[in-house]
């Protein structure tokens, strides 16, 4: 039996995800196996993983549902190993990375979930600035006990996801809301700051890096304000062809909508800003 099962939600991604397993066959740590949950992909994805079987222990589960929290409960039931990751197609690793997880789990015994801290796949400043957002807020949320995360990485034991698994019927958000009933139950839920996995930004350049954060902004706000099932269509899962089909918009894409969403916010909304904002300039200092 392996030590993690790393299970990979993927739908027409023939493009990122032999990149990921690449990374998954240079890890110094070796004692994984891999699930890669096809969604029906119209493209290479399930061809091209294939051809990492002399390479990685690798199993494709296919299945006609276009789901990624099915996707992900499908392969988290198949799995055997007493730790489960769940990762994005489209993350990059450091060779170190499962390396890195062992030992805070070993230093951590009491972890029951995690996730990790992210790394942008450059050093332009804007991306450099998400970086920082992103991970600031994972460690604020923490702190004022309204944890959340990215299904981009999650870890957590198998012992926990036969008793809790991801909602299939919201649309997104998923995610967090996992990691609140997780956490509503008495389970513990640990950030560790290292190692950090290079977190895909394709959305924020397709779709401009100003919108994402508007998006995610108001999507935070609803869960904090105590929403948890979502069943529109704010953030939609359309696989890695959706990317190759949309031109960039880049940063500034959608200024206006992200002014006006401010001119709406409540005070309270926008003190909770504020305080990000602070945060984010200390830990650029």
């Amino acid at each position: 039996m392996s030590f993690f099962t790393i299970i990979i939600p993927a739908l027409n991604e023939e493009k990122y995800l032999p990149l990921l397993l690449s990374d998954l066959a240079a890890q110094t740590y070796q004692d994984f196996e891999v699930i890669v949950v096809n969604g029906n992909s119209e493209d290479d994805t399930v061809a091209n993983a294939l051809e990492f079987e002399s390479k990685i222990k690798i199993t494709i589960l296919n299945t006609s549902t276009r789901n990624v929290s099915h996707q992900r409960n499908l392969g988290g039931k198949k799995a055997k190993s007493p730790w489960l990751v769940f990762m994005d197609a489209d993350n990059r690793l450091p060779d170190y990375y499962l390396d890195g997880l062992r030992y805070q789990l070993a230093k951590n015994k009491d972890t029951d979930l995690f996730t990790t801290l992210i790394k942008t796949p450059s050093n332009e400043t804007i991306d450099i600035a998400v970086q920082h957002i992103i991970n600031l807020s994972l460690e604020l949320y923490q702190k004022i006990n309204k944890p959340q995360g990215f299904g981009a990485m999650i870890g957590c034991r198998k012992t926990l996801f036969n008793t809790i698994q991801f909602n299939e019927t919201t649309t997104y958000l998923e995610d967090s809301t996992f990691i609140d009933d997780v956490v509503k139950l008495g389970h513990t839920y640990t950030i560790f700051r290292q190692p950090r996995y290079v977190y895909s930004l394709r959305r924020f350049k397709k779709e401009g890096t100003i919108e994402i954060i508007r998006k995610g902004a108001s999507i935070q706000l609803d869960f904090l304000q105590g929403k948890r099932n979502f069943t529109d269509n704010r953030y939609p899962m359309l696989g890695g062809t959706y990317y190759e089909d949309k031109p960039e918009k880049g940063f500034l894409y959608n200024v206006n909508s992200l002014q006006n969403f401010f001119k709406k916010a409540s005070k309270k909304q926008i003190d909770h800003a504020r305080k990000l904002l602070r945060l984010i300039k200390i830990d650029s200092d």
